[in-house]
């Protein structure tokens, strides 16, 4: 069976869990993962942020971790994660945290097209020690962005 099948089935068996009523903790180690952006300064001893399959920092997760801390403008991009589907995440994220001075914009669709989610400067401030549900969002984010 190939990587994406097993990666598939999986996701699949983590949301009959959570539809059943399943604890956090009876499925958090098969459905949470730990991953590098696609783009950006490497290293893994910064988190850069993470995103929750439900509200309130809810169900299973993805944390993405760099090299560096994000930097103060918005005018250049520190990391990007393009496409969710490949981590069985399209669509899933219902609430967010970022860290190390990173802000977060979410974006409809793969390789940062449609519409795109964040405040009135278009990116979410979610900060160091918080979480943000996604509201408007949930469910809707296809790729990532951090500065």
């Amino acid at each position: 069976m190939s990587h994406k099948k097993i990666t598939a089935a999986v996701g699949v068996a983590l949301g009959m869990l959570a539809i059943a009523g399943v604890p956090q903790s009876a499925h958090a180690l098969s459905g949470n993962q730990t991953l590098h952006p696609d783009t950006g300064a490497s290293g893994t001893s910064l988190n850069i942020g993470t995103i929750w399959q439900n509200a309130n920092q809810g169900g299973y997760w993805i944390k993405f971790k760099g090299g560096a801390q994000c930097t103060a403008s918005y005018a250049n991009l520190d990391y990007t994660e393009r496409s969710l589907a490949e981590e069985d995440f399209d669509n899933r994220a219902s609430s967010i945290a970022d860290y190390n001075s990173c802000d977060t914009a979410l974006f409809q669709y793969a390789n940062f097209l449609g519409d795109r989610s964040g405040g009135a400067d278009g990116w979410f401030d979610a900060g160091d020690s918080g979480n943000y549900n996604l509201s408007a969002w949930n469910d809707k984010a296809s790729s990532i962005q951090w500065t």
